[in-house]
């Protein structure tokens, strides 16, 4: 089957599908979770940090090099450019809010917290939401596939091989089976069996969230 997304834009997507899941994971874990059990205290941080990072992460790549990238197509076109100026203002306001779920957990403040992540998740998922349905459509119909593949380099080379070892079991953990498939076909092969056969089962044995 295909997802009838372009390979350009696929990880995108994927990525997205990954802070939304984890979005979830948090706000459960916020509802549910027994503060006073080391075991799944653990687990959660353990979650947490990797969702804070890979979240970062990503919104670092497009700050520094999509947006200015697909600036250089826009130089007249006001609406669009305004768009763009909109994600990185969105970007703006969640990281604070990061921050402040990130405050609450050290504290272990539960009413905080819970505030906390209903307006982090909210922002959040508002904001996925607005990038795939405007920004990712102007991407595509912008950025040509050479400049893709050098988003694609700077990104990989940002993340570092070591970076890389998280990266692709997080995206792949729990994905929809036709985005995953279509993911995979892009990956160079030592790439994809070195994710397949040691990062996803590695990554695997912790445990994130519960």
């Amino acid at each position: 089957m295909t997802t009838g997304i372009s390979d350009n834009t696929i990880m995108m997507f994927v990525i997205h599908d990954a802070l939304r899941r984890d979005a979830e994971q948090l706000a459960r874990g916020v509802e549910h979770r027994d503060m006073h059990d080391p075991s799944r205290q653990t687990a959660f941080l353990s979650g947490w940090e990797v969702f804070k990072r890979q979240l970062q992460h990503h919104h670092d790549g497009e700050d520094r090099l999509l947006w200015p990238l697909v600036r250089t197509y826009l130089p007249a076109r006001d609406e669009e450019n305004a768009l763009l100026s909109e994600m990185e203002q969105e970007h703006e306001r969640i990281e604070p809010l990061i921050t402040s779920v990130d405050t609450a957990l050290r504290n272990s403040d539960a009413a905080w917290l819970g505030e906390a992540t209903v307006t982090f998740r909210q922002e959040l998922l508002a904001h996925l939401d607005h990038e795939e349905r405007d920004a990712v459509p102007l991407m595509d119909a912008v950025l040509t596939a050479q400049d893709w593949r050098a988003y694609s380099r700077a990104q990989r080379k940002a993340t570092g091989f070591k970076g890389a070892k998280e990266f692709f079991p997080y995206i792949l953990d729990q994905a929809d089976p036709d985005r995953a498939a279509q993911v995979g076909r892009l990956l160079p092969p030592p790439l994809r069996l070195l994710v397949s056969r040691a990062w996803q089962p590695r990554y695997a044995q912790t445990a994130h969230w519960n």
